[in-house]
């Protein structure tokens, strides 16, 4: 821009028209011709402000990189997450630097950090036996299932209220908004759902509350859809899941089911818990419903549309 309102001037153009053309100040045009002819070409280009330096050194920044990967309780704070008030902390605590607590949010961009919302885990788990299930025994399933042209199928089951999940929505900033749902409480439906690495997704309404007979009823139908397969189902340990009925059921029918379970406390594990999520939080989110029939037809729906997205189901495991 400024090499051409130079071109322009040398070419006869009055600096006062070329200024109206560019929207720009007469005495802005009148500096461009100036470094111009004292420095030539090279004084046009645009130069990027250096700012003031960095009170960390580069070997500091290192480390507090390095340190940032940690959980913050190991540096005194009484959880994991790091803030920008904690990162202030810990900077004058080990460097004897003083950071403006303005500055932190974009400091630790720089330093390549984001905001992210964390993920919850229970405090029974048990973070060895998780790596071991994921390092060992999920391989050794995955790899028998492949030898024998069996299916791994993930399953679990959730509740859907008649008061919907509601999240944010877009609004103006004197606007109120107010989602109308009911006011009955108690009134559910429940669900069980498996889904597989392929893309499928089957489900199947219960009666009542989950029991073994749910499990075993579910397992059932997983048998009759893929007739000609053995299936690796694997589960949560949930009472139900332990009860002695369902342990009877898988001897018995030992020829095509292999059932396994996931380490305790490890829902983050298990991909059909994004099924949940999904129908929960993006297609019945903040959905009105009146009573217990019209709560399944929508559930019903969701599910069904999801059923016809295998690319979709997919993605679950990628989480």
């Amino acid at each position: 821009m400024r090499a051409t309102a130079v071109r322009m001037v040398q070419r006869g153009i009055r600096v006062e028209d070329v200024a109206a053309g560019m929207r720009l100040n007469r005495s802005t045009v009148f500096g461009w011709i100036h470094r111009y002819r004292q420095k030539g070409w090279q004084a046009l280009q645009s130069s990027k402000n250096a700012g003031a330096p960095s009170k960390l050194r580069q070997n500091q920044i290192l480390k507090l990189v390095n340190m940032l990967h940690q959980p913050a309780v190991q540096y005194g704070f009484v959880s994991d997450l790091w803030s920008g008030p904690r990162v202030r902390v810990l900077i004058r605590k080990h460097f004897g630097v003083t950071l403006h607590r303005d500055y932190m949010p974009r400091f630790l961009r720089r330093l390549g950090l984001v905001r992210k919302s964390p993920e919850r885990r229970a405090l029974e788990q048990d973070p060895k036996k998780v790596r071991l299930w994921e390092r060992r025994e999920l391989p050794v399933i995955i790899r028998y299932a492949a030898r024998c042209g069996g299916l791994v199928l993930y399953g679990d089951e959730a509740l859907f209220a008649l008061i919907p999940h509601i999240g944010k929505t877009w609004t103006f900033p004197d606007v109120k908004p107010i989602a109308r749902v009911s006011g009955k409480r108690g009134v559910h439906v429940g669900v069980t759902s498996a889904v597989s690495r392929k893309g499928h997704l089957l489900f199947q309404f219960s009666k009542g509350n989950f029991n073994a007979g749910t499990l075993v009823r579910f397992m059932d139908a997983l048998h009759k859809h893929f007739r000609r397969r053995k299936l690796f189902f694997i589960i949560d340990g949930a009472s139900p899941h332990r009860a002695k009925a369902v342990a009877q059921y898988a001897i018995k029918n030992r020829s095509w089911l292999s059932l396994h379970r996931f380490p305790a406390y490890s829902p983050e594990l298990n991909p059909d818990e994004e099924v949940w999520s999904h129908v929960k939080t993006r297609q019945l989110n903040a959905r009105p419903m009146r009573d217990e029939k019209e709560l399944r037809r929508a559930v019903m729906g969701s599910l069904r549309s999801l059923q016809k997205q295998p690319k979709r189901v997919k993605t679950f495991f990628d989480k």
